[in-house]
């Protein structure tokens, strides 16, 4: 009998939209004949704590706890604060959860007068003194902004007062970096012993959770519960929902986790313990894992890319989960599959998801701002070099790019199925020639989606290439420079300097695209010289203009690197790892084994406050006062050139202008993106009249015939509009035919009005 299937996202992920894994794997079952159920717990158990009912609670069990003050003394007056605000609180949740899922709209007037109605709190205030010092007063549309502070402040007060492992999208995240942590720690927190929200909030949600399951399908089927835990935050609530599906369904149930944080950090794992919890842990896209847990005996010989504990109390691992053997068992199922099978959410009701505002920033905002369909346009990633990365891992290695014309009508299907328009690619770098393919079908489609993702700063992302992908429904774009110098970038292995970096950056914002980049500093061998002309360069792309956001991360070296591969046959005498590293080894056996410490870290942590600081403040247009004064120790001053962006600019410019003057390459295809050409005609000559980045663009047809060339010259264009344009040779021939000498002007100034070759 084929087991009934249950995938579940246990809490906790972003509120604004499901987290695709479990989606992925739904369609995979389903064609194999499988029944799948899926479960979003993370914006269910929001949906628990965050109502009238589940704030009453944690006020009543706030209030009991009244007589122990918090272990922080810093604590007590938020408490105080928020206790003395009770009725407010119930009586504003309800809206401010539903004013965030796009309804009550009217309730944002409310909270933007900002007249004592409504409780708050120190994110709230912050956000309103922010407000007001910058313009007077909060308006209509800052609403959004205001309610994601409350939202923020009554998640602190639960961790103030309740639950320290508690915010809203994560879950004791602090325990894989926590020195001496491991596995008891997770355990502790889905025991209950330490995590009141699991014990007080899920545990009541997955027993009713089973009830309905118990409802729905016959009594004694097997079930397969798969559980996906793409980040730390997610592993305590996964433990939870295997306990309690074990207590409650007994040995018909075999209980499977997977995800982004057991691909990376479980690999090596030796603690039995977790095996109390799952009876199986799947590796990498888990298609190939979940065909052998579901059609082979456990019997104590390996299956692909799964790790069990066996009837001996062994634990059994495939050898290909650390990367040998590859090619056997389920490889090629995997890469098929990962191909071909694209997330399925049909039936999932997108109006729960709330869509909270971090940040006035538009780039920063997307991440959490809209619902969103997330969806990969190819698995892994094509360039695969990145020194600091996890390139020895699946998700990195194994690259399989998607059809494109497959994703786009799977995704235009799942749209209409769902209300939802927008799509996030989360690949780890998106192909340009897949992104340019979507955008061509969106716009032959009459843009039916929008979509952003992450893509490497790279030559291909050339203004014809930019503009086309700006009319084909691409709204943003995130990519890492990491290291602005060129020490870093060689480090690194990006294979771009800095020229490839600004040429995408302008090719994009001329688009009207908006770009976030990833920076990271701490590198073991990098001093301080080559942190502040990083730091130079970030605020010469923001003052030229290139980006709208930017984060700064600290460099940490991971055991599946190409750096620490390098580091083990030899290399970087001077980088020194310390074993064991957070949750390394507890009682002598490996639970997790991925982020290593090396000697000398601590010295960067002293950048991570002035660092952030000048990215606030470059992100609110504020480039003009360079880097004195931002950190409150000794620094060398910059060694780049002041104008060295601009200087990069100009080179662009010039090229793109040269490009543009120049007769099409053979094999080339001509694109118009300006709106529909209007003759208009006068006794002596003739304009050719359209819209193109808000602005009316005119091409001036003299002479005899002008009339007719006028006509001609419009349909030329109006062909070159349509679907996927036409061949840029054919054009300029046509052109060349029309204006004879003048020809070469006419396709200078079409292809700086909106006329792009690809």
């Amino acid at each position: 009998m084929k087991p009934r299937i249950l995938l579940i996202q246990p809490p906790f992920t972003q509120l604004n939209s499901p987290y695709p894994g479990i989606f992925y794997l739904r369609t995979f079952l389903e064609r194999r004949g499988y029944i799948v159920s899926v479960r979003d717990h993370s914006i269910g158990l929001f949906e628990r704590i965050f109502c009238r009912a589940g704030l009453a609670r944690i006020f009543a069990d706030a209030k009991a706890r009244g007589g122990s003050a918090p272990a922080e003394a810093s604590l007590a007056p938020i408490i105080e604060r928020f206790l003395s605000e009770e009725e407010r609180w119930l009586a504003s949740i309800d809206r401010l959860t539903a004013f965030l899922r796009g309804r009550d709209r009217e309730w944002g007037h409310l909270l933007t007068l900002v007249n004592g109605i409504l409780p708050g709190g120190p994110r709230f205030d912050a956000c309103l003194g922010e407000l007001c010092a910058n313009r007077g007063e909060a308006g209509a549309d800052d609403g959004p902004l205001l309610a994601s502070a409350l939202l923020a402040d009554i998640a602190g007060f639960i961790n103030a007062a309740l639950d320290r492992g508690f915010s809203l999208i994560r879950y004791v995240p602090s325990i894989p970096a926590a020195p001496g942590a491991g596995f008891h720690d997770f355990a502790a927190a889905a025991a209950g012993t330490k995590g009141y929200i699991m014990d007080s909030f899920y545990r009541p949600l997955l027993e009713a959770e089973w009830s309905r399951h118990d409802e729905a399908e016959p009594a004694g089927e097997p079930l397969l519960l798969g559980l996906g835990i793409p980040f730390p935050g997610c592993l305590a609530g996964a433990l939870t929902c295997a306990e309690s599906a074990k207590a409650h369904f007994g040995e018909r149930i075999i209980t499977v986790a997977g995800g982004g944080y057991i691909n990376t950090e479980l690999r090596f794992v030796e603690d039995e313990r977790l095996f109390d919890y799952f009876d199986c842990l799947s590796f990498d896209r888990a298609y190939g894992s979940l065909d052998a847990i579901l059609s082979k005996e456990r019997d104590g010989a390996p299956l692909y890319k799964t790790m069990y504990r066996d009837r001996r109390g062994i634990i059994i691992r495939d050898v290909s989960i650390n990367g040998e053997n590859e090619g056997g068992g389920g490889t090629a199922l995997d890469d098929e599959a990962a191909q071909t099978v694209f997330p399925d959410y049909r039936g999932l009701d997108f109006s729960r998801y709330l869509c909270p505002v971090d940040d006035c920033n538009p780039m920063h905002r997307l991440w959490s701002d809209g619902r969103w369909l997330k969806a990969y346009a190819a698995h892994g990633c094509y360039w695969q070099n990145c020194a600091f990365c996890d390139v020895s891992l699946d998700y990195i290695r194994c690259f399989k790019p998607v059809d494109p014309d497959a994703l786009f009508h799977h995704l235009t299907s799942q749209a209409t199925a769902t209300g939802v328009r927008g799509v996030h690619l989360v690949d780890e770098a998106c192909p340009p020639a897949a992104l340019l393919r979507l955008a061509l079908l969106n716009r032959a489609a009459g843009l039916p989606l929008v979509f952003w993702g992450n893509i490497r700063f790279e030559r291909a992302f050339s203004p014809d290439t930019a503009a086309i992908l700006a009319a084909g429904g691409l709204i943003g774009v995130s990519a890492g420079i990491e290291v602005a110098t060129a020490k870093g970038f060689a480090r690194i292995g990006k294979g771009i300097g800095l020229n490839e970096v600004a040429g995408a950056c302008a090719a994009f914002k001329e688009a009207g695209i908006l770009v976030h980049a990833y920076l990271i500093y701490g590198y073991w061998d990098e001093d301080d010289q080559e942190i502040i002309d990083s730091a130079e360069t970030l605020r010469q792309l923001f003052a030229q203009g290139l980006l709208d956001s930017a984060f700064w991360h600290q460099f940490v070296l991971t055991r599946h690197s190409r750096i620490y591969a390098e580091k083990s046959a030899g290399l970087h005498p001077e980088l020194h790892p310390v074993f064991p590293c957070g949750p390394g080894a507890e009682n002598g056996k490996i639970f997790a084994l991925n982020d290593l410490s090396f000697a000398g870290e601590e010295r960067f942590a002293r950048w991570n406050g002035p660092l952030d600081g000048l990215l606030v403040a470059w992100m609110r247009g504020d480039t003009t006062g360079g880097l004195g004064g931002a950190f409150p120790f000794k620094t060398p001053g910059p060694s780049v050139p002041p104008g060295l962006v601009a200087g990069l600019l100009d080179g662009y410019a010039r090229s793109r202008d040269q490009d543009r003057g120049s007769p099409p390459p053979a094999k080339r295809r001509a694109l118009f993106l300006g709106s529909r050409p209007v003759p208009r005609l006068r006794d002596r000559d003739a304009e050719l009249c359209w819209r193109w980045r808000l602005e009316e663009r005119r091409l001036r047809i003299p002479g005899p015939a002008h009339e007719e060339r006028a006509a001609k010259t419009a349909a030329l264009l109006e062909a070159a509009a349509q679907g996927t344009g036409c061949a840029a040779a054919e054009l300029f021939g046509a052109l060349e035919a029309l204006f004879a000498s003048n020809a070469k002007g006419v396709w200078k100034k079409l292809r700086s009005t909106g006329l792009a070759l690809f």
